[in-house]
């Protein structure tokens, strides 16, 4: 599989369509022991990895969306980057367009600092609905009830507000 021309092609046009999840997932859940590279690169080896067993149940974006939100609360958890049997060697060659793109960066660090304070589920809850995932979606990825997010989304939005104010 590692050498299979087509299932890197295909990979790779994966990552592209969802590079916009991977870049904020993973800017998002990036620490001074876990630096964005490393986490990045964990996202990438688990993405490839699973990519085979991906039976499209649900949609794409959903699935990175999980398969990253699970791989940086585990690389958060451990808070060390160990060395995985594939290396980031073995992957196909991606280019990522945020890599230069500094106002990018800017606004994400803005973002970032905003919620910083934010538990790990708690950012994770905040960053699927910045980025328009309905509730039903956001409680399918975390495995929630639906009312929980909404109820959690509220309070993230009343905490984030009070922090603006004060």
């Amino acid at each position: 599989m590692w050498n299979n021309p087509d299932y890197n092609k295909s990979f790779t046009a994966m990552v592209r369509r969802c590079e916009k999840i991977i870049f904020t997932v993973c800017f998002f859940y990036t620490t001074s022991e876990v630096p964005f590279d490393d986490i990045r690169q964990e996202v990438l080896i688990s993405l490839f990895n699973g990519y085979r067993n991906f039976r499209q149940e649900c949609s794409e974006s959903t699935w990175v969306y999980k398969v990253c939100i699970n791989t940086c609360l585990f690389a958060l958890r451990k808070l060390s980057t160990k060395q995985k049997t594939i290396s980031f060697d073995e992957l196909p060659e991606i280019h990522f367009q945020d890599d230069s793109d500094e106002e990018s960066k800017e606004k994400l660090e803005w973002l970032y600092f905003t919620i910083s304070q934010l538990n790990p589920m708690d950012k994770a809850l905040i960053l699927m609905w910045l980025d328009e995932l309905s509730y039903e979606e956001i409680a399918s990825n975390m495995g929630i009830p639906r009312n929980t997010v909404a109820s959690r989304l509220y309070r993230i939005k009343e905490k984030l507000s009070s922090r603006k104010e004060g």
